[in-house]
């Protein structure tokens, strides 16, 4: 087949992700058997029971003439079906997905496609998304046979070669930007019920109707100097309610980002400020106490106190990749031990404040690192397998 074709971006919709897997398989063997069209790579959006739309690309099809593998697919799904709500995605990752669906229009992709496929996929529909080069003309009855046995909606949108080259100018650096290949290629995002977009947007309206509270003085808390407080406030973390609602992945990177290192209590601020926002300073000054003793009655002083332990080689866990690795230790996490205690929705924060797409295995990555933490690799290994 010529490197000349151009590339035709078919998109499936069907009611549910299985069926989306048994057509691609179909149209793959259709595919082994007809010379004059190539797959060039396929990969399915499905919005999930817990309210996400997750994007999964398929595994390497063998035969990616013209495109660059590598996630790049997975990209252009996500700035088709997430782009529009690129604040509900949050961060720099949303603003990336919405800058290249912005772009796509440029090079040729038609605005009421995509439209279409977000609309057809806010239904709670899966969408099989397959690039391909050529034509099907030769084998039309079997893909039509096939496309009617599963009920799916073919929605399609053509390129020229040459915008199918420009189509990968623009996705292929927004691949490491969202969190490298393997996180791009499999990944989920909160999205937000249709029907709540209202309530959602009055109370918005009703919020910043509201006087903001008052900044209050958090110096008064053990560890919080005067530069540490101003670093909080311009993290919108101002009052001692706000500091006590904070986990400490995210005073960690206000405080990096006021050019700071995190004093050792740093852990402790959420509960001082929890005790300071009651009014509660007698019980403040008694958790400051205990929390100044050495554990165990031990005598040493604060000096001699042990190091924080050396950082992990978190990429050694499923789903996380230089990029990924790299932001959760500027949002404080760097052992096996720490995210193993972390919760999944607090890093999910911590990846969309890194400028990433969450991975899908993100919810698995505490499990992960109790194996790593108890050094049982070969449970993990099966963990994983099994996941």
């Amino acid at each position: 087949m010529s490197e000349d074709y151009g590339q035709t971006l078919a998109v499936f919709v069907l009611d549910k992700g299985k069926q989306s897997r048994q057509l691609l398989k179909r149209i793959q063997e259709i595919d082994d058997v007809d010379p004059n069209v190539k797959i060039v790579d396929a990969a399915i959006a499905d919005r999930t029971r817990l309210g996400r739309v997750k994007v999964h690309q398929t595994a390497d099809l063998g035969g990616a003439k013209g495109f660059a593998r590598g996630g790049a697919l997975g990209v252009i799904v996500g700035a088709i079906v997430l782009g529009p709500a690129g604040a509900v995605v949050g961060g720099a990752a949303g603003g990336v997905l919405n800058g290249l669906r912005n772009r796509f229009h440029d090079i040729g992709i038609n605005d009421k496609f995509m439209r279409q496929v977000t609309k057809e996929v806010d239904k709670g529909k899966s969408a099989l998304f397959i690039l391909y080069e050529g034509d099907w003309s030769h084998s039309f009855g079997m893909i039509e046979q096939a496309v009617a046995s599963e009920k799916a909606l073919l929605i399609h949108s053509t390129l020229p070669a040459e915008k199918a080259a420009a189509l990968m100018a623009l996705v292929v650096p927004a691949t490491e930007e969202l969190g490298g290949a393997e996180v791009v290629a499999d990944y989920e995002v909160e999205v937000p019920e249709e029907a709540e977009a209202a309530p959602v947007a009055a109370a918005a309206a009703v919020a910043a109707a509201a006087p903001a509270a008052a900044p209050e003085d958090l110096t008064q808390l053990v560890g919080v100097g005067p530069k540490a407080s101003e670093a909080l406030a311009a993290a919108g973390i101002a009052t001692y309610a706000a500091l006590a609602d904070a986990n400490e992945p995210e005073i960690r990177r206000a405080l990096h980002d006021g050019d700071m290192v995190p004093p050792a209590n740093v852990g402790t601020w959420p509960m001082q400020a929890s005790f300071a926002a009651r009014g509660d300073w007698q019980g403040l000054m008694k958790y400051n106490q205990k929390a100044s003793k050495p554990a165990g009655g031990a005598k040493k002083p604060a000096a001699k106190a042990e190091a924080k332990a050396a950082p992990d080689d978190l990429t050694q866990l499923s789903g996380i990749g230089p990029r990924i690795s790299t932001i959760l230790s500027a949002g404080g996490i760097t052992t096996y031990a720490e995210l193993e205690h972390t919760d999944p929705s607090e890093l999910r924060k911590v990846i969309a404040a890194g400028g990433a797409l969450p991975p899908s295995q993100l919810d698995s990555w505490p499990t992960q690192a109790s194996y790593a933490t108890r050094g049982d690799w070969s449970g993990l290994a099966s963990y994983n397998s099994r996941h």
